[in-house]
């Protein structure tokens, strides 16, 4: 590494040059310094006309150490470093001037050479439509200014007092009447002058759309009246002499002084027709783009025709969505969605995963066999422009976060800024869907002409087959003889045909494509949220999920023997059937499968089942009241059964002479007596006639005896097996048999 010398220059120092014999000096600053120190760029400050010139490192260094030049410090008080002091119109003029060199100033050193510098300020030209000189002047400036952005704020301080008003005295200001008898009208103070403006605000500016002389004529009843005056039932306002009043000219001229154009359109005819009818249409998208990837464009629509069902042909199913994605630069098709989702985040997400999907493998699912170089992106652009809605809001994050796509969104009624694709839904109704069956040929039909619904013939897939063909078409055929090629385009003998353009662009320009895999970007895409971890799964919306990782790590274990916690999943709201675990900040993933207990859930979109548990909540509510209703009348039949049952119970006691040991011990034998009672009358009897028992009146059941002197064998009486001991116990402890 070489050794730094005793004395060094910075970039953007400035030098001064002093001329032994003459005294006369000339002062220069740095502009950019080689890495090896042995080239440097620099611009004299006091010239007008300069431009950088290149010197040598050691020249300069050794102009120091013979004291022919030394650096100094060099302060511009006329280029404001803080932002807040500065004229809110002062600031759009700096930012036009910065838009128009920023390309070139930021190619250092390439922007210092003459020739290289004259290509791209001609470039510049034909953006922009500013001269030559204009576009050299910013440059100096900036360049001179210390590549600072601020100095390309406009040098008023060189100018006079233009545009500042003139305090008024007593004499009448302005052009004087060329009759002597004329309403001279009155010097316009700061009060007047607030008083003109409101009256403009109230009068002018609104839905009503009134002539300036009737808000003028309305301003002077309203601020200058001095009284009215009763004429029936109307009060007419009092206005005093004319040469009192300010006149119409006036209101006139301040009018025009201090109109805000842009303001008043939108006050009298809305902010949706001045957006449709009076907003500027600047646009150029491929001016924006450097390269393959620098932006992309995405938008959807309904096609223009009807399909029928994959299922059932007989089926109508109506329009399909279409999303497209293509690259600004080139307007190459880089992603495709044709479906029935949308227009919403879900169509865009499959629309974005597309970009990133190899078109090989797509376009094969279709039945179309491609090579690789007929479809080439599998890619994600640097920025994304889009209308608002699909990606507005929170569900982008993890594109703009994870993925590093800057995400824009177009504001309302503003077409222009996505310009690109709304053009390619149009191309590809002229080339492909009228000729449908089933199309919408026009938006309202005559009477008695057929339904072009009746005419639907194409499914999803067969539409899909289509528009893949129509891409194909496009990207590889499609010559755009409209496309503003370059000078280097020209030179390299490019034809405006979207592969020709993003190849040239991959090479030449340097394009800003982003590469990741297509499941990380899917992760991304999808919904997002959280789940917990509890004994009985992976709880998420109401279901639950299992996994191999939560088996092995024994997840479920852990819930039930300690605390639940959360871990982050995303999921398609498409289909309760899997759920994705976020691994190693979102590098991996695990895939949840719906628990077998959670069948009823199967196959179903996440809508439904929320619904599904939210009606049954309010189900549960509703029929808690109900609950409660019969639970009282339960209890009340209840209560007065057992009142019932303990009067006649107390009524036999009171007869009974028995004591309360006796009542005990004779259980037993109640029991079998009561059991012997039921048998009789629980045993099942098909006859017509049901047999009614003859039960003594007394409840007494006669119970017989073997005699063992009638002949008869004894019965036999098996042995005791300890069944028969554990029922004894429970018969002589008033328990069942």
């Amino acid at each position: 590494m070489n050794a730094m010398p005793s004395r060094s220059i910075l970039e953007n120092q400035v030098i001064e040059w002093i001329s032994s014999e003459t005294d006369d000096r000339a002062v220069e600053r740095i502009l950019w310094i080689s890495q090896a120190n042995d080239v440097v760029f620099s611009i004299a400050l006091e010239d007008d006309k300069a431009f950088p010139v290149m010197k040598t490192y050691t020249e300069i260094i050794a102009g120091i150490e013979a004291n022919l030049c030394k650096p100094i410090d060099w302060i511009n008080s006329n280029i404001p470093l803080l932002e807040h002091s500065i004229d809110h119109d002062h600031l759009l003029l700096r930012d036009k001037a910065w838009d128009a060199i920023r390309d070139i100033v930021s190619d250092e050193p390439d922007c210092f050479d003459k020739k290289w510098r004259g290509i791209r300020v001609r470039e510049v030209q034909e953006k922009t439509g500013l001269h030559k000189s204009t576009i050299y002047r910013y440059l100096r400036r900036f360049w001179q200014g210390g590549k600072l952005k601020n100095a390309l704020l406009p040098h008023y301080y060189n100018c006079g007092d233009y545009g500042t008003d003139r305090a008024p005295g007593k004499a009448k200001r302005g052009r004087p009447r060329k009759f002597e008898d004329g309403p001279t009208g009155i010097n316009i103070d700061e009060e007047t002058k607030q008083l003109l403006r409101s009256g403009i605000r109230l009068f002018y500016n609104n839905r009503e759309k009134a002539p300036l002389k009737h808000a003028y004529q309305k301003t002077l009843e309203k601020f200058f009246a001095t009284g009215f005056r009763q004429d029936g039932k109307a009060l007419v306002p009092i206005l005093p002499p004319p040469d009192k009043l300010p006149t119409f000219g006036q209101y006139r001229y301040w009018f025009k002084k201090e109109l805000d154009l842009e303001d008043s359109l939108k006050s009298r005819l809305g902010r949706k027709q001045y957006a449709l009818k009076y907003r500027p249409i600047l646009g150029s998208s491929t001016h924006e783009s450097f390269g393959p990837g620098s932006r992309f464009q995405i938008d959807a629509t309904v096609a223009d025709v009807f399909l029928v069902s994959e299922y059932r042909r007989d089926w109508i199913i109506g329009r399909p969505i279409i999303y497209i994605v293509i690259d600004v630069f080139s307007r190459y098709i880089v992603g495709l969605y044709i479906g029935l989702e949308g227009p919403s985040w879900i169509g865009a997400m499959m629309a974005l995963a597309n970009t990133t999907m190899d078109k090989v493998r797509f376009c094969a699912q279709y039945g179309i066999d491609i090579e690789p170089e007929e479809w080439i992106c599998s890619h994600l652009p640097q920025k994304l422009t889009a209308d608002r809605g699909e990606l507005e809001g929170h569900k982008p994050s993890h594109l703009i976060d994870a993925l590093g796509v800057d995400v824009e969104n177009a504001s309302p009624y503003r077409a222009d800024w996505k310009g690109i694709v709304e053009q390619q839904f149009r191309l590809i109704n002229l080339r492909s869907i009228r000729f449908i069956p089933g199309a919408i040929k026009e938006r309202q039909r005559e009477r008695g002409e057929r339904d072009y619904r009746l005419d639907a013939k194409l499914t999803l897939r067969e539409f899909t087959q289509i528009m893949i063909r129509n891409v194909l078409y496009h990207n590889n055929h499609h010559h755009m003889q409209w496309y503003d090629r370059n000078e280097f385009m020209i030179a390299d003998d490019i034809l405006p045909i979207p592969r020709e353009l993003w190849q040239w662009g991959i090479i030449n320009r340097n394009g800003r494509l982003k590469k990741q895999p297509e499941h990380i970007v899917k992760l991304n895409l999808m919904y997002h949220g959280e789940a917990t971890v509890t004994a009985a799964g992976i709880q998420f919306k109401g279901m639950h999920y299992g996994c191999d990782l939560a088996l092995r790590e024994q997840w479920f274990v852990k819930a039930r023997a300690g605390k639940t916690w959360r871990v982050q999943v995303c999921y398609d709201p498409r289909s309760t059937d899997e759920i994705y675990l976020w691994l190693d900040e979102g590098h991996r993933f695990e895939t949840c499968t719906l628990l077998e207990r959670e069948e009823r859930y199967m196959n179903k979109r996440f809508e439904e089942v929320e619904d599904l548990l939210e009606i049954e909540k309010y189900q549960g509510r509703h029929q808690e009241f109900n609950n409660m209703l019969s639970k009282i009348e339960l209890d009340a039949h209840t209560k007065a059964i057992v009142e019932e049952a303990a009067k006649k119970t107390d009524e036999v006691m009171k007869q009974n002479q028995e004591s309360s040991n006796q009542r005990i011990k004779g259980t037993r034998q109640h029991r079998s007596n009561e059991k012997m009672l039921n048998r009789e009358q629980e045993a099942f009897k098909l006859s017509e006639q049901p047999q009614v028992p003859n039960i003594p009146a007394n409840n007494v059941i006669p119970m017989r005896r073997e005699d063992s002197d009638d002949g008869k064998a004894p019965s036999y009486i098996p042995p005791a097996n300890k069944l028969s001991k554990i029922k004894a116990y429970m018969i002589e402890d008033g328990e069942e048999e």
